[in-house]
Order: C-alpha cells, then sequence, then structure tokens
C-alpha cells in the first residue's frame, strides 16, 4: 500500500478503488448482472401502462392470463440476477476480509517489538478481527448496493420521465435534500464508528488482560473492581454503538419521510392529471411505479452509503497499522561470533521525554566468554539485552558485532546467531515437537528428542497423552512453569546458535529442576558466547566476567571474587543470594 501521507488525501473513490482493483474481474461480473437486473426493474415499471390500458382499460381480458406468466418471469430472471450479483461481490467481500487479514498479520509479525507491547497488543487483535471484519462490508454491502440500485435508480427514473416528465420530475424535487442529509448524517457515522471501534480495542483489552492474569485478580480480589471497570468500559461502547444507530436509522427515517412526500405529491397531482383525461391511468400507474421503486433502492443506497463511511472509518484505523514501519535491517550477512559484542556508549530509552534507561554503556563482551549481568531491580538488565536483537535502538551510541554496526547487519542474519530464553516464557498452540523445532525448522525428530534430554524435559514430555504431538494451551499454560522453562531450553538447545542469552531463564524452575538444568546449561555454555541475567547465585558462580548494573550505569565489573572485595552493591546482592 502507498505511504501514509498520501493515503490521508485519498478521495473516497480513490479509497475504493484501491479495494476494488484485486478483484476488478468479479466486480465486473457483478457489474454485468446488476445492469441486467435494473433492466428488469425498468421492464416491470414500464409494462405497468399496456397492461393497464390494453388489458383493464381496453377490457381485453383474454390477455389477463400472460400477466401473472409476464410478472412471474420478470421476478425470476430478476432474482436470479440479482443472487449472481450478491454471491460474486459477497465473495469478493471475504477475500478482501482474507487477503487484508494477512498482509495486516505479516506487517504485525515485521513490527518492531516496541510496538506491539501493552496496550498495542489488544489494539491489534481487536483490528485485525473486527475492523477487518466490517472492511468486507465495503465490497459486500456497501459497493454492491452502488452497483445494484444505482442502475436501477436511472432506469426507472429515466422512465417516469419519459412516461411524464413535469410530473417525474416534480417528484424528485426532493432528491437534492435527501442527498445532503445523508451526506451529513453519514460524516457523523464515520466519527462514531471510529469511537465504537475504539471501545471495542478497550473490551478486547480489558478481556485478554483478565484471562491472562485471573489468578492475580484473585489473590489480590481485584474481581468487583475488574468487573466495575469493564462494565464502565462496555456500557461506554453501547452508548457510542447507540448513537451510531440512531444516526443510521435516522439516515433512513429521513429517506422514507422524504419519500413519503413524493409520493403523495405524484399521488394527488397524478390523479388530478386522471380526472382531467391530460395522461392515461396506464400512464400514471406506470409513473407512480417507476417512482416507487425507484425510492426503494434509493432508501438502500442511503443506508450503503452510510456503512459505507463507517467502513472507511475502519480502513483509516487499518491502513495507520499497514503504514507502520517495518524493522529497519541492514544488508551484512553474519555468520557466527568471532571477536566480541560491543557496546559504545550507549544510552536507552522507552519514549523521547521519559527518563534513559541505560546511560553511556559502554562494554565488550568477548566471544566464548561467559558474561552475568546482575544489579538490582530496574537496573536496566533486561533492557541492556534486548538491544543486542535489535528489539529496541538505542537513543545515542552504537553496538557492534565483531566490529559491524548491528544497524549494518540484515536483521534475519543478526538474530539466527542468537536464542533467548527469558523467565517469561512463551509457547504456542501448536505441539511440544513443533513447539521445539522453532528453534531450528525441519530438524529431525531425533535431534528434538536429543535436545528435550539435555533440556531435562524427555521424562515429563513422554508421559503427557500424546507424548510430543501432544497440543500444548494457549501460551502452554497446561504445562507447569518449569516444564515450560524446560521446553524453552530444548528450544535454544536445538537452534545451537553462537550467542545465548538467559534472561531469568531459571528462575521458574525448582531446586531439583533447575540443578538438572544447570548441568545442560554447562554442557551448552561451554565455548559458547553467553549472556545471564539472574537473581539466583548459581546461575552465575561459573560467569567468566560479571557486569553489575545500578541505574542504568555500569558500577563495577569483574569476577566473583573481585567483586566481593570491590563492590558494595555487590556484596548487598550477594548476600540476599545467600538468604534465598
Amino acid at each position: 500500500m502507498s505511504g501514509h501521507s498520501h493515503k490521508n488525501h485519498e478521495t473516497t473513490i480513490e479509497r475504493l478503488w484501491r479495494l476494488v482493483r484485486p478483484y476488478s474481474k468479479r466486480v465486473s461480473a457483478a457489474i454485468l448482472f446488476s445492469l441486467i437486473s435494473s433492466g428488469l426493474n425498468g421492464a416491470i415499471a414500464w409494462l405497468v401502462k399496456p397492461a393497464m390500458d390494453y388489458i383493464f382499460v381496453a377490457k381485453r381480458y383474454e390477455y389477463i392470463m400472460f400477466l401473472p406468466v409476464g410478472i412471474f418471469l420478470l421476478y425470476l430472471l430478476r432474482g436470479g440476477a440479482n443472487f449472481i450479483q450478491a454471491y460474486l461481490m459477497r465473495t469478493a467481500g471475504f477475500k478482501l476480509i482474507c487477503s487484508t487479514r494477512e498482509e495486516f498479520y505479516k506487517k504485525m509479525l515485521s513490527m518492531p517489538v516496541g510496538l506491539m507491547s501493552g496496550s498495542s497488543a489488544s489494539d491489534m487483535v481487536s483490528r485485525l478481527m473486527n475492523d477487518i471484519g466490517l472492511l468486507g462490508n465495503i465490497l459486500a454491502q456497501s459497493f454492491s448496493a452502488f452497483l445494484l440500485h444505482i442502475p436501477s435508480i436511472i432506469v426507472l427514473i429515466s422512465i417516469a420521465i419519459y412516461r411524464k416528465w413535469d410530473l417525474a420530475l416534480l417528484s424528485f424535487l426532493l432528491l437534492p435534500f435527501i442527498a445532503w442529509g445523508t451526506r451529513t448524517l453519514s460524516r457523523y457515522v464515520k466519527k462514531h464508528r471510529k469511537r465504537v471501534q475504539h471501545y471495542l480495542s478497550r473490551i478486547t483489552q480489558r478481556m485478554g488482560e483478565a484471562a491472562s492474569g485471573l489468578a492475580i485478580i484473585k489473590i489480590f480480589a481485584m474481581e468487583q473492581a475488574k468487573s466495575d471497570q469493564f462494565v464502565h468500559e462496555n456500557r461506554k461502547a453501547y452508548r457510542q454503538f447507540a448513537r451510531l444507530v440512531r444516526l443510521k436509522m435516522g439516515t433512513k427515517f429521513l429517506i422514507d419521510c422524504l419519500s413519503g412526500i413524493a409520493v403523495a405529491i405524484i399521488l394527488g397531482y397524478g390523479a388530478n392529471l386522471v380526472v382531467k383525461d391530460v395522461m392515461t391511468s396506464g400512464e400514471f400507474f406506470s409513473v407512480l411505479t417507476a417512482i416507487v421503486m425507484a425510492f426503494t433502492p434509493l432508501k438502500k443506497l442511503g443506508a450503503a452509503y452510510s456503512s459505507l463511511q463507517e467502513s472507511i472509518g475502519v480502513l483509516e484505523r487499518i491502513d495507520r497499522v499497514l503504514d507502520y514501519p517495518s524493522e529497519p535491517s541492514g544488508t551484512v550477512k553474519v555468520n557466527g561470533l568471532a571477536r566480541s559484542i560491543e557496546f559504545r556508549g550507549v544510552s536507552f530509552s522507552y519514549g523521547k521525554n521519559l527518563q534513559p534507561i541505560l546511560k553511556d554503556i559502554n562494554l565488550d563482551i568477548a566471544a566464548g566468554k561467559i558474561v552475568a549481568i546482575v544489579g538490582p531491580s530496574g537496573a536496566g538488565k533486561t533492557s541492556l539485552v534486548q538491544l543486542i536483537p535489535r528489539f529496541y535502538t538505542p537513543s545515542s551510541g552504537k553496538i557492534f558485532w565483531d566490529n559491524t554496526d548491528l544497524n549494518e547487519i540484515d536483521i534475519r542474519s543478526l538474530r539466527a546467531q542468537m536464542a533467548m530464553v527469558t523467565q517469561d516464557v512463551v509457547l504456542f498452540s501448536d505441539t511440544i515437537r513443533e513447539n521445539i523445532a522453532a528453534g531450528r525448522p525441519g530438524a529431525s525428530f531425533e535431534q528434538i528428542v536429543d535436545a528435550a534430554k539435555q533440556a531435562q524435559a524427555h521424562e515429563f514430555v513422554k508421559e503427557m497423552p500424546d507424548g510430543y504431538d501432544t497440543v500444548l494451551g494457549e501460551r502452554g499454560l497446561n504445562l507447569s512453569g518449569g516444564q515450560r522453562q524446560r521446553i524453552a531450553f530444548a528450544r535454544a538447545l536445538l537452534k545451537n546458535p553462537p550467542l545465548l542469552i538467559l534472561d531469568e531463564a531459571t528462575s521458574a524452575l525448582d531446586a531439583v529442576s533447575e540443578q538438572a538444568v544447570q548441568k545442560a546449561l554447562e554442557v551448552i555454555m561451554k565455548g559458547r558466547t553467553t549472556i545471564v541475567i539472574a537473581h539466583r547465585l548459581s546461575t552465575i558462580l561459573n560467569a567468566d566476567e560479571i557486569v553489575v548494573l545500578d541505574h542504568g550505569s555500569i558500577v563495577a565489573r569483574g569476577t566473583h571474587e573481585e567483586l566481593l572485595s570491590g563492590s558494595a552493591i555487590y556484596n548487598e546482592l550477594y548476600m540476599n543470594w545467600q538468604r534465598t
């Protein structure tokens, strides 16, 4: 899709064409059948005059038997044309939903990690499901209505004018008022649809928070508070939706009122012309039928325009996401880590106006060494390691991989050199085999099992209902914390990367599991560059170097023995570790 600034200046027609263009063949066929339907509508109105004048007025009743057959055939043909047209447009709408969701999902995966944290993630889910679902209305309903009803209105108006132009034009004096009212109300519909989608995003967020944090909600007796919060926002969404419905129904009401006035004018003035023999009964009823038939699609057209404005508002929300920049990537390919990872004057904050999390970090992590990052909570340890895979970009300074600026390295190539195991393990709703194999797609079953054995996961996986083919629930919540952690270790072991990042990786393990996994870690860390963040002493005692962070700055570095004698902060951390 084109740039965001260009989209902001797109007209409704341009937006429609951008959506319709991939399905132009299907839409062209739908246009053909809508024209056939419109012609048949016109035929029904046209035949009213000969039916009235030649059968009823002239009392030639021998032809009356052909009247129901003719009407039935016209309605049958019109219904068939409408069916094919509706099928083509609705399936085009579903194709639009399908392709937009795929594009949206791929865009979401290409976005920087920082954009997908917190409420942004829930908003993305809401846009993916709710907004894009509504987007299909553009083709399935709104555009379909334009194709079907505009030709019908033109044909019927033409017939009415041909039969009695002054009577027809008299009734159409109200059309500018219909157009003005529909356009005005539809602008408000668009605005309120955006608000409805915003509140639906908030509700999605609250639902996600409640589902993932149910244990915390219960242990802190927050049920009532969270329920009240949800009810408040849910009712806000209802009120916005109620306003939206009033505006949409208001459009229909306006058209109904003005249509009623138009029909009343025809009946009053037209009947007077019939009495004065200015026009025949057949001509009068032909004009009346054409006008009444024209106002029915006109009413539907007003509703379609209102729905179109809703959908355009939704499209703007979707476009804002599709226009987000993807992660920047360099072009240099890397394979392995030969010398070091070096931080040169790196500072970082999560926003332009926020306090820096890291301040002027200068750090050289030699290849093949184990480096532990320690410090009080909030010191910036996790932020430091998340800069290496470029989840975030330093506010200032640079990071080098074997003397190559990370910004110059192809981002997929860079991440292929590392594995990360965190405290908050992310597993997917796939089989255990697929979760482990995510570390190396295409790995053999024997390699998967070997990685699981090294991570001390094989024994409990064997006992699962379907072994390695057991499907995990959302985020692997049908496993214990320790089991999830060991699956994550197996995934990292199978990848066998040059760099291993462990962020509180053993925190969820019990003492027995930790001891078992520690042996596996000693094997995998040997000769491999490893960065360890841990509160547990056992994880860092054997590190080649320990880096102490405090308030975003490096305050000390050295071996365990050197820091015990030279760093008060490390001493305090060490005493705390011993007490736990």
